[in-house]
């Protein structure tokens, strides 16, 4: 939500959708900036709304279009106003509050998630008790960061079959971070 603003990720074109309260109606729409901003004219005051961002454009007076984002990214995350982190619901919407004067930082986070690279180690004999085999180095690439080795987080979302992966000394479980 507090990184660097794009309106064109993987060159596809983001749209900010200002809604109804409910969040069922097209109120305005406009295509979000290059470097992430973007600003509704002549709303009306002591209003509430919902700010939708999504590659959708809405249409003025329609339902709300679908919250989509492009192919291979995902929200993170959504702030109304004081920058201070999350609206509690990652969807690409968020609600605003427009009493007398202007709304700022009405903020949405997206991003491309990293991807592991698939690792298959040659299977081994079971040595039993406590002993423990080295297995293959973990990696992966983030878009941003790019190589992830020594030092990144990783999480492993499938275990082998009657067996325990241990991290300094402690067993992984499937899907938690080390």
């Amino acid at each position: 939500v507090d990184g660097t603003g794009i309106g064109l990720p993987s060159g596809t074109q983001l749209y900010a959708n200002l809604l109804n309260a409910a969040g069922t109606s097209v109120i305005a729409t406009i295509s979000v900036n290059a470097d992430g901003t973007y600003s509704f004219n002549n709303i009306t005051p002591n209003t509430n709304y919902t700010v939708q961002l999504s590659i959708n454009q809405g249409t003025v007076g329609a339902a709300t279009p679908v919250t989509a984002l492009p192919t291979n990214w995902v929200n993170t995350g959504e702030d109304c106003c004081d920058n201070t982190g999350s609206d509690g619901t990652v969807n690409g919407l968020t609600a605003v509050s427009v009493v007398s004067s202007n709304v700022t930082n009405v903020n949405f986070g997206i991003n491309r998630p990293p991807t592991g690279t698939d690792i298959t180690a040659t299977p081994q004999l079971n040595p039993g008790g406590v002993i423990q085999v080295q297995v293959p180095a973990l990696s992966g690439n983030d878009p941003e960061d790019g190589v992830l080795g020594s030092g990144a987080t990783i999480r492993i979302d499938v275990l082998p079959t009657n067996a325990t992966i241990y991290y300094n000394g402690v067993a992984v479980a499937a899907g938690v971070p080390i």
